[in-house]
């Protein structure tokens, strides 16, 4: 029988795209931050942006980079 593996909490990211949502209303982000922390996850950074790739790829590659 296998032993259970030790639980590694990941470092994660969220990132909402839309042209409309900011902080105050962005529930969907509000609802994945609330889940990856309470399934005992890190947030690494959130971040909104516009609905453009180039916006998304900037801010995914920062985040990579970071890594």
């Amino acid at each position: 029988m296998r032993a259970a593996q030790e639980f590694k909490p990941l470092s994660l990211c969220v990132l909402t795209v839309s042209d409309t949502r900011d902080a105050g209303n962005d529930s969907s982000g509000d609802y994945l931050v609330a889940a990856l922390t309470g399934a005992g996850h890190r947030l690494h950074a959130r971040a909104i942006v516009r609905d453009d790739k180039y916006a998304m790829r900037a801010l995914v590659s920062q985040w990579i980079a970071d890594a």
